[in-house]
Parts: C-alpha cells; sequence; structure tokens
C-alpha cells in the first residue's frame, strides 16, 4: 500500500444510488480505469445460498431507517442502495467490525459477495438506456440499469486488494478527481443527474482536501403498470392527514383485479408491473404511522400476496411526487448493527490507511407515481475519514459519581481513596 501524500485526515465517501431512470454507457467524461484481470462475478439467483437473508436484511435495514426518519413529512429511502453502500464499506472492514457489518447485510464472506452479484444480476438483465426513462412515455419494458465506480482524489492510492473486491462484486472502476474542489464535486454530481436521469441534480458531499476516495453505485429503474389507471377516472379525493384534518389529493381510481391481503389489520395491494417488478400499497390500521411497519410484517406480506388469487378490488391510490429531505443515516447506521461510526474505532484497513471510520451518511430519494407507471432515485453517502491520531477503543467519561485512588506504583500501595459524588467546588 502506497503511504498517503500527506498528514491528517483522510476521507472515503461510498456513494449508493437507487435510482428508477434507465441508464447505460459511462458517466459524462469518465475516464475508467478497471483492476487488471478481474470481471464482475456472475451468480444466479438459485446458486446465491445466501440470498433470502441478505433479502431479509434490506427489509430490516429499510424499516429501520424508514423509523428513524423525521415523520413530520413524507419520507422516500432506499435500503437497497444502503445495502449497497454497507457491501462496499465491508469489502474494507476487518475483525469487530467486519463480523458487525455481515451481521448487518446477512451474510458474511463469499455468500455475501454471491448474494450482492445475482442482485445486481438479476436486475441487469433489464439493463436499458436512460433516455428511454427520462423521456414523455415510459418504456414499453421496465429499465434497470446499474453502474458502479470509485472516484480517487488525485494520486490517492487505493488497496489493490480493496479494488479488485469492489470489481468482483460490483463491477467498480476507478475515475480521478480533485476531491477537494467544487470541480471534483461537479464530477460527482454529473455522475449523479446522469444516472438518475437527472431527478437528482447534485451530491449531497461537500468538497474537502481531506477526501482521497469516492465509490458510486447505481441502480436505474422506470416501468409501466401491468393494468395502467384510466387518467379519467383520476380525480380531487379527500386524504385524511396524521392529526386527522382532511385535504384533497390528486388520486387515481380503478376497479380490477388485484393481490389482496390483509396482515394484523394492514391492508394490502400488489401492483404489478407489465414485467420483473411490482408494487405493494399498504394500508396500515387507522392510527398507526406507516413507519411502523416492521421487517416481519414485510415478509409475512410478501408471502401473502405471493399467495393471493387475484381478485376485483375498488383500489383508489394518490399520485405522487415525492422528494424527501436529505436524511442523515449516521442515526441508522449503529441501529442495523454497523459500527462504522468514529465513535465506534471501527477497523477499515483493507481500505487503505489505518484509523478509518464513517464521518458522514446521508441519503437523498425521490419517487414519482402516475397513471402510467412510476420513476424513483435514491442516492445513499456514506463519508469515511481516517485521523492519523489512532481512535479510541473506549470511551470513559466520568460524568457521574466515581472512585478515584493514588497509589504507590511499584507497591500498589494505596494511599488515598476518593469517592467523587459531587465535584462542585
Amino acid at each position: 500500500m502506497t503511504p498517503l501524500p500527506r498528514a491528517g485526515l483522510v476521507g472515503l465517501i461510498l456513494l449508493g444510488t437507487l435510482a428508477a431512470t434507465g441508464c447505460t454507457g459511462s458517466a459524462p467524461d469518465a475516464e475508467l480505469l478497471r483492476a487488471e484481470g478481474v470481471s464482475a462475478r456472475a451468480v444466479s439467483l438459485e446458486d446465491a445460498v445466501a440470498l433470502g437473508d441478505v433479502v431479509a436484511a434490506t427489509r430490516r435495514i429499510g424499516t429501520t431507517t424508514l423509523n428513524r426518519a423525521p415523520r413530520t413529512t413524507n419520507t422516500v429511502v432506499s435500503p437497497s442502495s444502503l445495502v449497497l453502500a454497507l457491501g462496499m464499506l465491508a469489502e474494507g472492514a476487518r475483525g469487530s467490525t467486519l463480523t458487525a457489518l455481515d451481521g448487518a447485510l446477512g451474510a458474511a464472506g463469499e455468500d455475501r459477495r454471491d448474494a450482492l452479484a445475482a442482485l445486481r444480476g438479476a436486475l441487469l438483465a433489464n439493463d436499458g438506456d436512460p433516455a428511454a426513462a427520462t423521456g414523455d412515455e415510459l418504456p414499453e419494458r421496465p429499465i434497470i440499469h446499474l453502474a458502479s465506480r470509485v472516484v480517487s482524489d488525485d494520486d490517492y492510492e487505493i488497496d489493490p486488494a480493496y479494488l479488485n473486491a469492489l470489481a468482483d462484486v460490483f463491477d467498480a472502476g476507478v475515475q480521478r478527481a480533485d476531491l477537494g474542489s467544487q470541480a471534483g464535486m461537479d464530477v460527482l454530481s454529473a455522475w449523479i443527474r446522469h444516472h438518475t436521469g437527472g431527478l437528482i441534480e447534485q451530491t449531497a458531499i461537500q468538497p474537502d482536501p481531506d477526501l482521497r476516495l469516492v465509490l458510486q453505485d447505481a441502480i436505474l429503474l422506470a416501468a409501466r403498470w401491468q393494468t395502467p389507471f384510466d387518467p379519467h377516472a383520476t380525480a380531487a379525493r379527500p386524504f385524511t392527514l396524521s392529526d386527522g384534518s382532511s385535504v384533497d389529493a390528486k388520486t387515481m381510481a380503478a376497479m380490477a383485479s388485484f393481490a389482496y391481503a390483509e396482515v394484523d389489520g394492514w391492508l394490502a395491494v400488489r401492483l404489478p408491473y407489465v414485467e420483473a417488478l411490482h408494487a405493494d400499497v399498504l394500508l396500515p390500521p387507522r392510527g398507526t404511522d406507516p413507519a411502523e411497519a416492521t421487517p416481519e410484517l414485510l415478509a409475512e406480506v410478501s408471502s401473502a400476496l405471493n399467495a393471493a388469487t387475484p381478485e376485483l378490488i375498488d383500489l383508489t391510490l394518490p399520485t405522487l411526487d415525492l422528494g424527501s429531505d436529505t436524511l442523515d443515516l449516521r442515526d441508522v447506521l449503529p441501529a442495523i448493527g454497523a459500527p462504522v461510526l468514529c465513535a465506534d474505532a471501527p477497523d477499515l484497513s483493507g481500505i487503505g490507511p489505518d484509523n478509518l471510520c464513517v464521518g458522514q451518511a446521508v441519503q437523498q430519494a425521490v419517487l414519482k407515481i402516475d397513471e402510467a407507471g412510476t420513476v424513483a432515485a435514491a442516492v445513499t453517502e456514506i463519508g469515511v475519514v481516517a485521523t492519523s491520531v489512532p481512535q479510541p477503543r473506549h470511551q470513559v467519561h466520568a460524568d457521574r459519581p466515581f472512585l478515584l485512588t493514588i497509589s504507590h506504583t511499584d507497591s500498589a500501595w494505596p494511599l488515598f481513596l476518593a469517592a467523587v459524588r459531587d465535584p462542585r467546588h
């Protein structure tokens, strides 16, 4: 590993993007260098033994993220984007940090890599061009495009083993940029705009001379409903807010056959897209916030809808044009069992220099639904920093009654003992 060119903080940003806008080709002006001789692994869903565990972990991560977000406004989150970012982070983790990340992601080592590779491969069966997703009409077939790359700061050298792992699982190459300048941020933003069809316009990361690496992972999607809603049936209909007040919302309506289930008082309807994808609408019991959904509930609803025979449903669904505020994910990471914040003193030494830790973590998301189908986008950015000073392994804050001892060193003879219960003086 080549030493850092200068001391002090160094940074790593992991960027995961989930976008419902198809895309193909490389980002504008991208000149990618790939790990030599490394191709993305090809794994079928059937051959990924930990697939179910990773999907279950993604549900847990998604519901935890939603539950931790502010409940005063609409919230859109992307659990798969966060899982991909954490999957990239796990490739550079070691020791107990790696064990914890494996637990959060639902699988370890080759099983985790195979599951993530299989999920990526399954989605790439619907790879497509972003122009078809950002035009006036949705594509006839769903578009799901995945793209990954690494952006390194100037001459910063990535650990070759880490770069190989990223290419192996995430098909990532490397591009150089000055991450300490606005020009470097423009490089990141241009890539985001390209791979989200403009739904998300810029990175949430600020330029910093201590930034050393950016990983970007994008998934793009645009899909038509299998049964489109009749635009003539769309009208302003009452919608009851959380505080009990009522407003008028532009609402679609359909009388059609859909899979239907009731689980623990939640009503669920499955809306299939023309192929490969579906949306489930879950209506909670009155007085229950949607963010109260648990991963167990989502799994049970999914199983029930899988087994349900479509039946005639009188369905109304508001059109949506949602853009959530930037979510700070730093509270989410410990909640999902990912001890990677600086206070956790994680071991991310497989990425590069020692003493790396997550200093920032955010997600932006957009969701658009109308009579024809769905377009959505999300960007997850996880910033990892490292200092030249080792991070503490433990915290001891004498902020409650404590005992103080003063002893002779050679003999261990205690000279003073003090029970400090109120240090004011």
